[in-house]
């Protein structure tokens, strides 16, 4: 998978360690070398820090970003920026966004974005960073729009249909150009497995699932969430989902009611009893994943 962005060391060890593939740089995200002294470089340098867990070390990035940034960031106080402080905040403010899928930190992307558009400085890396913030939070019509400024314009993002329903929101793919709302079934037992197609340990277990006798008690209850990151892999998907239309992906949309679920590694075991969480494991070694626990708690839930 190309990167364009990449993150510290420390966060290298962590994606392969823990398998955070919703979270892979991509081509979305803009690869820009911080100027020293600048916020910027403050917080590439945080990410970097290989003694700190990733959680730790995104905490410390919002430290240092909420005592050097505005409190407020309003259009008016994004225009008034001198040029230097516009693009520092503005890559500070993609580092953050890359990390924490939030409308509050797109909210104030957006208005740097459009403060450096209106000067006329905003090039390539500067859309890239715009347009994957906005697919991480589904917002696939404002990603389209930016397409066209683009050096190497995209494929277009899918319409999305249907109205937003109560629960944990997930997207279902019709065709490359539309998908439809939906939400995750979560009446009974479930286990929800947070997948990725771009992820080889994901890709593991999902062959080893859908093709060991081994786990053929687990078929039969078992969802396939993809959490989204800055890039959209539509096709991959639907390739899946021709091929396993018993076992479709889902995409997940942003939403604080997935905030009980670990959504940022892959794949994730989730088992849940009406929409609470029971067992959860996580990983997809080369022996393949322990499932014990899950299966002696689902066990232990249908007695």
């Amino acid at each position: 998978m190309k990167r364009d962005r990449q993150p510290g060391t420390a966060v290298v060890l962590f994606l392969a360690v823990l398998l955070c593939c919703g979270l892979l740089p991509s081509a979305a995200v803009a690869r820009t070398e911080p100027v020293p002294g600048s916020l910027h470089a403050r917080l590439v340098a945080l990410d970097a820090a290989p003694a700190q867990p990733a959680a730790e070390r995104l905490a410390a990035m919002r430290r240092a970003y909420a005592q050097a940034a505005p409190v407020a960031m309003q259009s008016g106080d994004c225009v008034a920026l001198p040029d230097a402080r516009l693009q520092d905040l503005f890559q500070s403010t993609a580092l953050i966004a890359f990390y924490a899928r939030e409308p509050a930190t797109l909210l104030r992307l957006q208005c740097l974005y459009e403060a450096l558009v209106a000067r006329d400085l905003a090039v390539d890396d500067h859309h890239r960073s715009m347009r994957g913030s906005l697919i991480a939070l589904q917002r696939f019509d404002e990603a389209n729009a930016l397409n066209s400024r683009l050096q190497t314009p995209p494929t277009a993002l899918p319409t999305i249909g249907g109205k937003t329903l109560a629960g944990r929101p997930l997207l279902r793919l019709e065709d490359i150009g539309q998908v439809q709302r939906t939400v995750l079934a979560e009446d009974g037992l479930q286990v929800v497995a947070m997948v990725h197609p771009h992820c080889g340990f994901s890709r593991r277990a999902l062959q080893a699932i859908t093709s060991q006798p081994d786990y053929a008690w687990l078929r039969a209850r078992l969802q396939l969430v993809v959490p989204i990151g800055q890039a959209w892999p539509g096709q991959e998907m639907l390739d899946w989902n021709r091929a396993h239309p018993d076992l479709p992906m889902q995409p997940m949309v942003s939403d604080p009611s997935w905030h009980a679920l670990d959504t940022g590694q892959s794949p994730v075991f989730h088992l849940l009893r009406d929409g609470e969480v029971v067992a959860t494991v996580a990983g997809w070694p080369p022996e393949g994943a322990d499932l014990r626990v899950i299966r002696a708690a689902l066990d232990a839930q249908t007695r």
